[in-house]
């Protein structure tokens, strides 16, 4: 068992990125690939948000919740399980969900990437989070900028 960091030798500067994941992880996109590491409803991957978020309701009615990208995209498209038989009412919002991802082009070969948001490349600069997380209007307090 790992025992809990106390000083600022060694591995403080994780340990404090890690203490502010939450509010690091809204800045960020997964890059989808070959959809291996990439969990459909849960990561950020689409362009509209977080399918789980945005399509709670259908989210609730399949049944593979922690299913991978590269699990429910097939040659010829997704394929999604439902718990039951969809009721009339629910027809037009699964349509509305399929119409979404239906922008999604498919697989690629290479691995899924966590990208930040903001940047020309998507890479993650220490300045540059600085800087947004310490505008007037952030209520941030906990940034590291002692260990940096």
């Amino acid at each position: 068992m790992t025992k809990e960091v106390t000083t600022p030798y060694g591995v403080s500067l994780w340990k404090s990125i890690r203490i502010l994941w939450n509010e690091f992880k809204v800045n960020t996109i997964v890059k989808v690939a070959d959809g291996v590491k990439t969990v459909f409803w849960k990561d950020d991957w689409h362009e509209a948000g977080n399918m789980e978020t945005l399509f709670l309701d259908i989210y609730n009615l399949v049944l593979h919740q922690q299913s991978t990208i590269a699990e429910l995209w097939t040659p010829q498209r997704w394929n999604f399980v439902f718990r039951r038989h969809l009721n009339d009412w629910e027809i037009p919002r699964v349509a509305k969900f399929f119409s979404t991802i239906d922008q999604f082009s498919g697989l690629k070969a290479g691995q899924d990437i966590l990208q930040r948001q903001g940047n020309s490349n998507g890479t993650f600069k220490v300045n540059a989070a600085y800087r947004k997380m310490n505008q007037p209007n952030q209520l941030l307090l906990r940034w590291p900028w002692k260990h940096i």
